[in-house]
């Protein structure tokens, strides 16, 4: 099915024009358009290990978040778990753990006997649906969050005579499981004896109680976190140790509310009760609302009616995967934000990063605006200061990873959090992505700032040489350097490990080639703050492989990375730069340039506009001099050389660690010239370079460190696939970036079927891989399905 906004639009004047019904009535008089997407992700599973891992070490269930609760459902996946929705999932702080197999599992007895049902079950867009049969009751179960910590269900019941309903749950014991094989003798209370969970009784339900645990790598909770089962009905509760069981009578036919809640602090738990007692004193209101909310969803959405069904159906995936990665604001996060993935090992809670949240934003500007804002203003929120107590030499800098707890430099007892790099320019590509699809000038007032604010570190705290051309480095952090400033690092020769500190002493060790391996903490940093981990051109390398280059007549400090340190006029030190200028971050300095001159003239701030113009001209210039390579016809990194070249270039291109995606990073931003874009295309296009059977992984076929299932030195992934092809239609090669779409779309293991959308993609087979329901593909298999199933723009 295609969809037009027109009609999308219609039916969502239907549903405001009978606002006063209740929810079966409007659907009854007017189809929900996300009826036509049943089951888009697969959301059953029936989880027995708090952590039910995959073969990636990720929750292996994809729960149903919405509206940034803190707690997901799932749907039955067997006799056993009908009538519940299984699994409940909670959001402990930082990290995704299943509270239960089955909880509050309704079971329907009538003249004394258990009533036998067959089971219809599946997901739309908002919502999550399970209708049981039997000769003469039927009983249909709709959930639906109502807040972002309450989740509602109506349990409408048909039946000619009276039942007995018995709800139960059992709270899990078993800690974890890889594939389903226990990887744990120790239960939950064994490991977290401190986690002391237990059921209670209440007036109109029950609640799971939980008790304090600073298990920094896997659970976190306050000791004042609570899971709350509310209903409309009276009932009786009997609670054994970590199981209970509640009973209700009714005469016939009925319908009856239950909410389900996870609130994280007392002071959460006392702003949601007058907020559960609204949702139950007007159900059908807040379920009209879930609806209407996600019918605007999809009409903002779904725009393209060129698309094939199964395309729309991918889109429709990435806006209910980025919608389930919402989470609503909650401890040190001051915003809203998107995470990278609910149901992955490290991206859970509410662990945000500066990169995935301009490329969520990016995408979600087209259908949920309010997130996108708040989701860019949760990482500008941190934005350090000039008068900052940890770093304030880093004035403009946005920190690599924030989340509900913050470091303990700061005075938390956080491990996730990060101030040891940031990610690449692209702040100012998503906010004016934000004001494109919006026309909020107010916007652009607030945020302009503190884009100049980071514009401005980058240049000041991350350009060695002082040419305008930003390195990749290191934040001066305790990660990376002694107290007075000597850069760390590990060698290991033979079986012996020895640390050493110092740029000289690194430079020392280097020439006399003896290392095995070289453990450099601020090279690491360097490569996440490209958001290309343990990229070749950032000098990584396997073992064998680098064998393998070295008998091929390859040098091995080819692979040999240089820092240097960035100082203040002053002499403070301000953090490293790798002593390489890459290409990419050249080309996104190019395009925040030219965002921000946008942005300076839409507020009358001339001479600003023009300044940034010149800078984006001065790069544009400088990245087609200097970094593209004629012989291979592509764009590469430059080394740093200690004296610039006659033609101004500060070194010549790194072409020996073969090519990457930095090297079509000049054609989406706008900095290379046609005669550079045709070259880069045609190695694009090249089956022996990027054309692969899911196309554009993240090194060429050809380059020494690649590998299919190697993190960012093979996989495809999903960001740097869209880049290329918008950079191949900016440049006239729409047609093949449409034909190079497809592939993906037919290639991608699972995309297309109800798998969930995949961190990266092995190039050579399609095989999914890395973490599952993750935000950034989906933010750009969204735009994908925007830019390139449509008619030519």
């Amino acid at each position: 099915m295609n969809l037009n906004k027109s009609a999308i639009a219609i039916s969502i004047s239907a549903l405001i024009a009978i606002s006063g019904c209740t929810q079966n009535e409007a659907s009854n008089q007017s189809e929900l358009v996300a009826e036509n997407f049943k089951s888009v992700i697969d959301r059953t599973g029936s989880p027995e290990y708090m952590r039910d891992y995959d073969f990636d070490d990720h929750q292996r269930f994809n729960p149903f978040f919405d509206a940034g609760a803190w707690h997901g459902h799932l749907l039955p996946d067997d006799a056993d778990s009908m009538g519940g929705f299984p699994g409940t999932a909670l959001l402990t702080e930082e990290y995704i753990n299943f509270m239960a197999t089955n909880f509050d599992r309704l079971t329907v007895y009538k003249d004394e006997q258990k009533v036998e049902f067959t089971m219809q079950a599946y997901s739309l867009p908002g919502a999550l649906i399970q209708t049981l049969t039997s000769d003469d009751v039927t009983v249909e179960l709709t959930l639906r969050f109502a807040s972002n910590r309450t989740s509602l269900l109506e349990t409408k019941i048909i039946s000619d005579g009276p039942l007995t309903l018995r709800w139960d749950g059992e709270l899990l014991t078993q800690t974890h499981a890889k594939e389903n094989v226990p990887q744990s003798d120790q239960t939950i209370d064994e490991q977290y004896p401190n986690y002391k969970r237990k059921i209670v009784a209440t007036d109109d339900g029950l609640k799971v109680t939980f008790g304090k645990v600073r298990s920094t790598w896997d659970l976190l909770t306050s000791g004042e976190s609570e899971y709350q089962v509310h209903k409309s009905i009276p009932m009786e509760t009997t609670v054994k140790g970590k199981t209970f069981l509640s009973t209700a009578s009714i005469t016939g036919s009925t319908t009856l509310y239950t909410t389900y809640s996870h609130v994280l602090t007392a002071q959460e738990n006392q702003q949601e009760q007058p907020i559960i007692t609204s949702i139950l004193a007007n159900p059908s209101q807040y379920l009209t609302a879930s609806e209407q909310r996600w019918e605007g969803y999809l009409a903002n959405g779904l725009t393209n009616p060129t698309a094939t069904a199964s395309q729309e159906r991918v889109a429709v995936k990435a806006i209910e995967t980025l919608n389930g990665n919402w989470r609503g604001v909650a401890g040190a996060m001051k915003f809203d934000s998107v995470t990278p993935s609910v149901t992955a090992r490290w991206f859970s809670g509410n662990q945000t990063w500066p990169w995935d949240t301009w490329k969520q934003a990016y995408a979600m500007a087209h259908f949920n605006p309010t997130v996108a804002q708040d989701n860019i203003r949760a990482m500008f929120a941190y934005q350090i200061q000039a008068d900052d107590a940890v770093r304030p030499w880093d004035e403009g800098f946005i920190p690599d990873l924030l989340a509900y707890n913050i470091s303990p430099d700061r005075g938390g007892d956080g491990g996730n959090w990060n101030e040891r790099n940031t990610k690449p320019s692209l702040a100012a590509w998503a906010v004016w992505e934000v004001y494109r699809t919006t026309g909020d000038v107010a916007w652009i007032e607030e945020m302009y700032p503190k884009l100049v604010a980071y514009h401005d570190w980058w240049l000041r705290n991350r350009d060695h040489n002082g040419n305008g051309v930003p390195e990749y480095g290191a934040a001066r952090d305790k990660a990376h350097n002694t107290v007075d400033g000597k850069m760390l690092f590990t060698v290991t020769i033979g079986d012996e490990q020895k640390t050493y500190a110092g740029i000289d002493k690194y430079q020392e060790i280097l020439s006399q080639g003896k290392a095995d391996h070289i453990e450099i903490p601020a090279q690491t940093a360097a490569s996440w703050e490209s958001g290309r981990d343990d990229a070749a051109v950032f000098g990584f390398i396997d073992k064998e492989q680098l064998d393998q280059y070295v008998n091929n007549g390859g040098k091995r400090s080819d692979w040999d990375v240089s820092f240097a340190q960035n100082r203040a006029e002053d002499g403070t030190l301000l953090g490293y730069s790798l002593m390489q200028e890459s290409v990419d971050q050249a080309s996104y300095m190019y395009s925040d340039n030219r965002y921000l001159a946008q942005m300076a003239t839409l507020l009358n701030k001339t001479q600003e506009a023009q300044e940034f113009e010149e800078k984006a001209q001065q790069l544009s210039d400088y990245i087609n001099t200097c970094m593209f390579d004629e012989s291979s016809g592509f764009f590469y990194d430059i080394r740093i050389d200690d004296k610039p070249l006659a033609n101004g270039c500060a070194g010549k291109p790194i072409v020996e660690r073969g090519k990457g995606p930095e090297g079509w990073s000049p054609l989406f931003n706008g900095a290379a010239t046609q005669q550079h874009a045709d070259a880069v295309v045609m190695v694009m296009k090249d089956p022996k370079e990027f054309n692969s059977y899911v196309p554009l992984g993240t090194a060429s076929l050809s380059s020494p460190a690649f590998g299919p299932d190697i993190y960012w030195r093979g996989r495809v992934w999903v960001d740097q696939f869209y880049f290329g092809l918008k950079g191949m239609e900016r440049y006239g090669y729409r047609d093949d970036a449409v034909q190079m779409a497809n592939t993906f779309f037919e290639h991608a293991d699972g995309l297309v079927q109800d798998g969930p959308i995949r961190e990266n993609y092995n190039p050579l087979n399609g095989a999914q891989q890395g973490a599952p329901n993750f935000s950034w593909s989906a933010a750009h298999l969204y735009m994908l399905y925007n830019d390139f199933f449509t008619s030519e723009k």
